[in-house]
């Protein structure tokens, strides 16, 4: 089962830096008559968005093997693309998802444990900044900060901040609970409501402009 769901943070959710959002934009790929599926994005990648047409703010494009997202404008917007594992493997799946945000003041990085009945879910996001951040979606709504982390982030070498860099997200379940690691580093562990079960994708929320280059879902002991 799979399923994408634009959605509103209802006010919850505030941008953590600002970003020139007009002509610094990065330009999107060159349109395609008939866009292929990003590949890197394994069985993720037939039910993405593609083509000319946006769904509200929202642009999707292959780039490579990759799969770009795109929000100009709209702070407030968010949106997930996933997928839904047999309930044989609740309890003891693994997600790894890599993205690199190019732009905006925004956030991207997977959405887990997504349950439409009542609607809740997590995200575990990056932003331009390396600031690591998970949110909860209750079922009234909203968003949550559950934790965060910064990740480090080399110089270009003569001091200035290097360019944008992609960042690896992989949650372990265990029951549940679900560890989270960034590129290689446990930086916090999911529990309670939503864990252990749900849905599992890739998401974006604000003005943002990010590739994602990976998509990767397992279990543990037979991946």
């Amino acid at each position: 089962m799979t399923n994408r769901r634009p959605e509103r943070s209802l006010g919850l959710w505030k941008p953590l830096a600002a970003f020139c959002l007009a002509a610094c934009w990065f330009a999107p790929a060159p349109a395609q008559d008939a866009p292929q599926q990003a590949k890197s994005l394994g069985p993720l990648a037939e039910f993405l968005l593609y083509g000319d047409d946006p769904d509200g703010p929202w642009i999707g494009q292959t780039d490579g093997n990759g799969y770009r997202l795109i929000n100009p404008d709209d702070e407030g917007a968010i949106t997930y693309f996933y997928l839904q594992p047999p309930p044989a493997d609740d309890g003891k799946r693994t997600l790894e998802v890599t993205t690199v945000v190019l732009q905006g003041d925004g956030m991207a990085g997977l959405l887990y444990g997504f349950t439409e009945q009542p609607k809740q879910y997590h995200l575990v996001t990056v932003d331009a900044g390396g600031q690591v951040t998970v949110f909860h979606r209750p079922p009234e709504g909203g968003l949550s900060r559950v934790f965060g982390a910064m990740i480090e982030r080399n110089d270009a070498g003569d001091g200035a901040p290097a360019g944008p860099a992609p960042i690896t997200f992989r949650l372990v379940e265990k029951g549940g609970t679900a560890r989270v690691d960034v590129n290689g580093v446990t930086v916090g562990t999911i529990d309670g409501p939503g864990a252990g079960s749900g849905g599992l994708g890739i998401a974006a929320a604000g003005r943002i402009d990010t590739l994602f280059l990976d998509f990767k879902l397992g279990v543990v002991g037979g991946e």
